[in-house]
């Protein structure tokens, strides 16, 4: 953690404000006694330019969609589209 004065950050506010965006260290600045802490902002990376192990575990991270347990026709437990009738015939298109 950087610690400069209001003074001392005055003085070098450019050279400072480039270090914490290099290094992503928080500032913490004494004013008056009290303790005043800036905190860079880190930027999420776009989808580009994640690893696609990153996308998985962004995706994942996300959970379900609201509203997936009230599907009817669930797949798993209603198995009636696996029946096969010999007798229906498909027309050629």
């Amino acid at each position: 953690m950087i610690e400069v004065t209001a003074t001392d950050l005055r003085k070098d506010l450019f050279r400072i404000l480039d270090r914490m965006a290099e290094t992503g260290e928080p500032l913490r600045v004494m004013r008056r006694g009290r303790p005043l802490d800036l905190v860079p902002q880190t930027q999420e990376k776009t989808v580009a330019e994640m690893t696609p192990q990153e996308r998985f575990d962004r995706w994942v991270a996300k959970g379900p969609v609201p509203g997936f347990e009230d599907v009817p026709d669930d797949i798993d437990t209603n198995k009636s589209h696996w029946s096969w009738d010999p007798e229906i015939k498909f027309r050629d298109l």
